[in-house]
């Protein structure tokens, strides 16, 4: 008789010896866990305000997007991985959210994982254009933005990076290794990113950033942001993002 969770342990990234965790699928797809917590993808940061606004594309980019099947499919593959995780998500289940037969699926991608690689790719690319918004705000400013970007959640966005990120990684050992080791590269280029933009905050604070103290501020932020969002997933009643991001940036981080 098949049992009835999936459970799994790991880490949320390749090399970090300290954050690990624990979680569970239900057939249902909920999620369970313990830590030891544009399209539609692409969002921007409005220049005069400093709020995040969702990216404008053209009129017909737009309507070609919202009615293109690959989008379509790709939309609804990233809505069921960060609801119900990796596993849970079948290919019959994507194609059925957006009305499609399950061989429409293969008219554009290979697989679950080629699809679930793509989503990845995208989601970092997300991440990595709200660290290169143009500004004339300080670095300080630039990190708490890119704060700001990450604690966005649905509704307010369809498919939230790092909320996908984050569960796809909860479920390391039981995804593709393949799709794990792609995750794991890009969140070493994403954690390096935030690595700069912190050591530019410590000189704007007249500090001279000590050899690798800017990296493993980083590398414990980013753990951090994996890990509150898992958190939150397990008790919707608690807010850890919204308790931690200030945390970190009141009076100019680091």
């Amino acid at each position: 008789m098949q049992s009835p969770n999936i459970k799994t342990t790991g880490r949320l990234f390749e090399g970090s010896k300290d954050t690990t965790f624990f979680a569970r699928f239900s057939k249902r797809g909920k999620l369970s866990a313990r830590i030891f917590k544009f399209s539609p993808f692409r969002q921007a940061v409005d220049g005069q305000s400093g709020q995040i606004q969702p990216m404008s594309p053209t009129g017909n980019e737009s309507a070609h997007r919202e009615h293109d099947p690959r989008e379509m499919l790709l939309r609804s593959g990233g809505k069921l991985f960060q609801d119900v995780g990796y596993v849970q998500a079948s290919i019959q289940r994507i194609a059925s959210a957006v009305n499609a037969p399950k061989g429409t699926f293969y008219n554009y991608f290979k697989s679950k994982e080629d699809l679930a690689s793509r989503l990845v790719d995208r989601q970092f690319e997300a991440l990595e254009e709200s660290l290169s918004q143009a500004t004339r705000r300080s670095a300080s400013d630039q990190l708490k933005e890119h704060c700001h970007f990450l604690a966005i959640e649905p509704p307010a966005i369809e498919v939230a990076p790092l909320q996908l990120l984050a569960t796809l990684a909860a479920e390391a050992p039981a995804i593709p290794a393949a799709l794990t080791q792609r995750i794991a590269r890009g969140t070493d280029v994403w954690t390096t990113r935030v690595s700069d933009l912190i050591s530019r905050v410590q000189i704007e604070n007249g500090t001279t950033p000590a050899r690798d103290e800017s990296q493993k501020l980083a590398s414990l932020l980013v753990t951090c942001w994996y890990g509150a969002i898992v958190r939150r997933k397990v008790e919707p009643s608690l807010k850890p993002m919204d308790e931690f991001l200030p945390f970190f940036v009141r009076g100019g981080f680091p």
